[in-house]
């Protein structure tokens, strides 16, 4: 075959946030696959598919997949190797794929696995660029994340909140992704924190209805970490 699936990335959550070519691909599929969390009543819900629906997307095309949120890695491998055989059929059968990622798909992105089990069936996969969630949110607030010789740490998991406190005495500017995992060493943290130290806290960037962005501690105290939550936390001397 001469064409390969594409993986879309959509970015996080503002649909004029995609690129143009990510858009003209979606415009082009026959399939369009879209990462879903299943709810308590069975139904499953899919940040990827709203965006679509705002960019006027057909929903004829969109075939959602489930992703375990465990921390048992388990059952999200047994969802990718499902959804990887789902698109290798459609794509064996000739037809168009995207697989859809949100923020950027090579970013703490599901769509990697999936990727890999497709490349190792001989599937060729291209994946287009979008804009990471943290970037977004430095955007939408205008804070710089770093400059000139300063650097940048990507965190995803913390061990205690006394890990957090030594890495905001290194200096860097930190990106802590999945702050709903560790909503209460966050705010531990918070509470000791010398006062130079700025924790810009996000929910739902990129959704008008939902977006939230606070930089005074004591409200983030008060607030219950959604999924989509992230902090940037800079020292600024």
């Amino acid at each position: 075959m001469s064409y390969c699936i594409t993986i879309v990335s959509l970015g996080p959550g503002d649909s004029e946030l995609i690129t143009l070519k990510g858009l003209n691909s979606l415009r082009e599929a026959d399939y369009i696959f879209c990462p879903a969390t299943v709810r308590s009543d069975g139904t499953m819900l899919s940040r990827a598919q709203e965006i679509l629906a705002e960019l006027g997307i057909s929903s004829s095309g969109i075939c959602l997949f489930p992703v375990a949120m465990n921390e048992n890695r388990r059952y999200a491998t047994d969802d990718y190797a499902d959804v990887a055989r789902m698109i290798a059929e459609k794509y064996r059968a000739g037809y168009k794929i995207v697989l859809t990622a949100e923020g950027d798909a090579g970013f703490y992105s599901s769509s990697a696995y999936v990727s890999d089990i497709l490349t190792a069936q001989g599937i060729s996969v291209e994946r287009i660029a979008g804009v990471p969630a943290f970037i977004a949110c430095a955007a939408s607030e205008n804070i710089r994340i770093s400059e000139q010789d300063e650097e940048m740490t990507v965190i995803t998991y913390l061990a205690s909140a006394e890990e957090l406190i030594t890495r905001i005495g290194e200096g860097r500017t930190l990106v802590l992704m999945k702050a709903s995992r560790f909503e209460s060493l966050v705010k531990e943290t918070l509470k000791v924190a010398p006062d130079n130290v700025i924790f810009h806290y996000f929910e739902n960037t990129g959704i008008a209805s939902k977006q939230f962005y606070t930089c005074r501690r004591g409200e983030i105290l008060t607030r219950r970490f959604p999924y989509f939550s992230l902090l940037l936390i800079r020292r600024e001397d």
